[in-house]
């Protein structure tokens, strides 16, 4: 009996047994292959979307911060639903507006254009102009009415290629000295 088991034990493993492991060891190497792919477009994909929020919030710092040198409602040119104008302190003409191939494009004193954000859901990009009452004032503003904005709220909805990614900000201009009231 001693010599069976040790005519056994010297045979090693038998074909069905070394398919057996390759073929598992196949499984177990594609379902890991699998699951990394997958992390790394993940990764990808967290970090396409920063990139957007990075830009449009840079895009959106600089509305912010050229739109506080606003003198008063009688510098804003032009207010529309995707076109804002004015002329700052130092009588510089800024345009902001949202062009169909460019995304959020500026441009100053008639020069060329710098486009800020990009690339933008143009529906869901936008400016709305609000009252002291932060009533909402129907675009396109006309004459009257541009001397009644005091709120600027721009919505830039950046294009991640789903539903978008969209960012906000409203602005008091701050010569309107709006704060201190």
């Amino acid at each position: 009996m001693t010599d069976m088991v040790s005519k056994r034990s010297n045979r090693g493993f038998t074909l069905i047994e070394l398919i057996i492991a390759i073929s598992l060891m196949a499984i177990l190497s594609g379902v890991l292959a699998n699951i990394i792919s997958t992390n790394f477009k993940t990764m990808s994909n967290v970090s396409d979307r920063k990139k957007l929020v990075t830009r449009g919030m840079l895009a959106i710092n600089l509305f912010q911060r050229e739109l506080g040198m606003l003198v008063d409602s009688t510098s804003i040119a032009l207010a529309e639903n995707r076109d804002f104008q004015f002329t700052d302190k130092y009588g510089r003409t800024i345009r902001y507006f949202v062009s169909t191939n460019n995304g959020l494009t500026r441009t100053v004193g008639g020069g060329s254009q710098q486009i800020l954000a990009t690339p933008v859901i143009r529906n869901g990009t936008k400016f709305k102009y609000l009252d002291a009452q932060n009533n909402a004032l129907s675009e396109p503003l006309n004459a009257a009415d541009l001397l009644k904005v005091r709120l600027i709220h721009l919505i830039l909805t950046m294009d991640d290629g789903f539903d978008g990614i969209s960012l906000m900000m409203r602005v008091y201009p701050e010569n309107l000295k709006i704060y201190n009231k």
